[in-house]
């Protein structure tokens, strides 16, 4: 691997760092100088996936490694078994993993600390494979002359197997938003670990508020939960359609296909409105980097869902490069039915912190 980012690349690339640490202990990197760069990351438990892929026309120079020539020739001697042989062949292919093609590995988060914070005045990032170490070489220009200084930071890395999440889109409702006006509605509920957001086309409206396990249905409720459910903190809030920049929503399942429709049957309210309960730390931290990636623009984002149990992907481009995160959702079935009522007010009364289970939402294929 042998890439060259440019200077006004260089906050965007780092910032993409930065949001999948937000996701996974481990940083997953693809690299093929013909499909560009992949970075990708999992949560521990499988529910979020994170992915960046920079196409070649990113960088200022995208290629493998050139083999080093070799001085020496190796001779077949005449009494050598067969055995032998096989060994000095794949000691060879083991050499060459450095140099080939196609280039997946595995990273350590923690250990990219010092490449992704902040650098002013740096004119070019030179990512390269020394032995099994990856190279991040910043030239950082001199203030007091026209010289540069050159940072590097070499990081340990294991091979990997590919790592791709499955989620279909055909068919689904969408939302196309600019991140700041969503970072604005869920500030208030920065404090919680999950979220139900309420999208109900019958009121033009979207609303978001806090959820905790006591917005599941219980069959005998405590004198324990009751006094926390009594206690518990609802924070809710909401946004008119008209502060998004499109809103496509399917009400109808039989507009869907018929291989989502499987599985998690739609909920019988499909037509009016639809609840998403997902984690928050993720999604907040996918729209902080499109709003602050780049200095000057920001990514809109557009968001497509079915309903509570099928994935949510959110989606983002910019030039040369696109970002997506897949998200599992609750099982709608497993929610109280106050949740899905809407307030007079404005959208959805609920409570406040839960956490989401991997199911049928979401499917991660790994391969070695």
């Amino acid at each position: 691997m042998d890439c060259i980012i440019p200077g006004h690349s260089i906050k965007p690339f780092c910032a993409s760092i930065g949001c999948l640490s937000r996701i996974g202990k481990d940083l997953y990197i693809d690299f093929d100088p013909i499909g560009g760069l992949r970075i990708r990351a999992l949560n521990d438990s499988k529910s979020v996936f994170g992915n960046f892929h920079y196409e070649p026309a990113f960088f200022t120079r995208c290629a493998s490694i050139s083999k080093p020539p070799t001085s020496r020739k190796r001779k077949k001697k005449k009494n050598a078994s067969h055995e032998e042989e096989e060994e000095e062949e794949e000691e060879e292919d083991d050499d060459d993993d450095e140099y080939s093609e196609q280039w997946t590995v595995c990273i350590a988060m923690k250990s990219l600390a010092a490449v992704v914070r902040a650098r002013k005045d740096v004119l070019q990032l030179h990512m390269l494979t020394v032995g099994d170490h990856l190279a991040f070489e910043f030239q950082v220009e001199r203030m007091d002359s026209n010289g540069t200084v050159k940072v590097t930071h070499k990081v340990g890395y294991s091979p990997a197997g590919a790592m791709a999440a499955v989620a279909h889109t055909d068919g689904a409702s969408e939302l196309m938003v600019q991140p700041n006006v969503l970072s604005t509605m869920l500030e208030p509920l920065k404090r919680s670990s999950e979220i139900a957001i309420l999208i109900n086309d019958h009121r033009r409206m979207i609303s978001s508020v806090t959820f905790q396990h006591d917005d599941l249905p219980e069959e005998g409720p405590t004198s324990l939960s009751m006094r926390t459910k009594q206690a518990s903190l609802k924070t809710e809030t909401s946004v008119s359609y008209d502060e998004l920049v499109d809103v496509h929503y399917v009400g109808h399942a039989d507009d869907v296909s018929a291989s989502m429709t499987q599985g998690i049957p739609p909920p019988s309210d499909m037509k009016e409105q639809m609840v998403l309960v997902f984690s928050l730390k993720e999604f907040k931290a996918f729209l902080q980097y499109c709003s602050h990636a780049f200095v000057d623009q920001e990514l809109q984002a557009s968001i497509q869902f079915f309903w509570g149990g099928k994935p949510m992907v959110v989606k983002t481009m910019g030039e040369n490069f696109n970002a997506e995160l897949i998200m599992a959702t609750l099982d709608h079935q497993l929610l109280r039915s106050d949740i899905m009522k809407v307030s007079p007010s404005s959208a959805p009364p609920t409570e406040t912190n839960s956490v989401i289970t991997p199911g049928p939402a979401t499917a991660v294929r790994t391969s070695s």
